[in-house]
């Protein structure tokens, strides 16, 4: 199913190009949305997503899911480590979706800002990953604020919404050490294996908490724009696995994407 999708999604993709369809940054969703009735991802959304434009969108890093995840939900570019780019089918599908891939290298972090600003400046959203890897899922790690330095621009107001990716419930009860491991892609853990698992997983609740937009200028340092986005992000997550998926999905605090749509 995952095969033909994603096939299905290319081919879309290309007439749609091709046609000049104006609608065009809405078949990434469309595809992220699929994959995650594919792998039995259920998302439920919590507090209100920023529209303006452009926005840079900031949260935590579990897994490659996250991409499906977010990606069906947040309008925006992500931001990804190089080594994605030579990746399976997954590597090309990103590409196809214009994902910025950043080496990790401090001698061209200059450059790599530069990229981030102009896509900003056209009125382009991002979506990044501080913590500069994936985890575990129960914390969040300290939030990196060199990149954060792509939101200063003179010329043009760049809006920060920090937001929380949390996998809460499996099999309709709060999530157990037994199964993170298969949502959860972290250390050393091998690519293909993993995925594998992922597909034949039993189906997963997962949380995006939206916090408050905020802007650098905001704060004294992006520094510490850098640690209030960490700290909101941390304390959602805290929120999100101590009550889980009780809160009641169904009021207006609460939006799910079950399906395509």
């Amino acid at each position: 199913m995952l095969v033909v999708w994603g096939l299905l999604m290319v081919a879309t993709f290309y007439v749609a190009k091709s046609l000049r369809y104006s609608g065009l940054e809405k078949i990434p969703r469309l595809f992220h949305r699929g994959c995650c009735v594919i792998f039995g991802i259920r998302v439920v959304t919590f507090g209100e997503l920023c529209q303006k434009r452009p926005c840079l969108y900031v949260g935590n890093h579990i897994s490659y899911l996250d991409v499906f995840v977010l990606g069906g939900i947040v309008p925006g570019y992500f931001i990804a480590k190089s080594d994605v780019a030579s990746w399976p089918v997954l590597g090309r599908l990103a590409r196809l979706q214009n994902t910025l891939f950043f080496e990790r290298d401090r001698r061209r972090a200059a450059v790599q800002i530069t990229i981030m600003k102009e896509h900003l400046r056209k009125g382009g959203n991002l979506i990044l990953f501080p913590e500069g890897t994936s985890t575990y899922g129960t914390s969040v790690k300290p939030f990196k604020s060199s990149l954060f330095q792509a939101a200063e621009i003179e010329e043009q107001q760049v809006v920060i919404q920090p937001m929380t990716v949390s996998y809460t419930r499996c099999r309709g009860v709060a999530m157990s050490a037994q199964y993170r491991d298969y949502f959860a892609w972290y250390d050393t853990m091998p690519f293909f294996s993993h995925f594998l698992g992922a597909l034949g997983a039993p189906n997963v609740t997962v949380e995006i908490h939206f916090a408050a937009p905020v802007l650098v200028s905001d704060f004294d340092s992006r520094k510490a724009c850098a640690a209030h986005c960490w700290a909101e992000s941390q304390r959602l997550l805290t929120k999100s696995l101590r009550y889980g998926s009780e809160i009641n999905a169904d009021t207006d605090t609460a939006r799910q994407s079950d399906a395509i749509a």
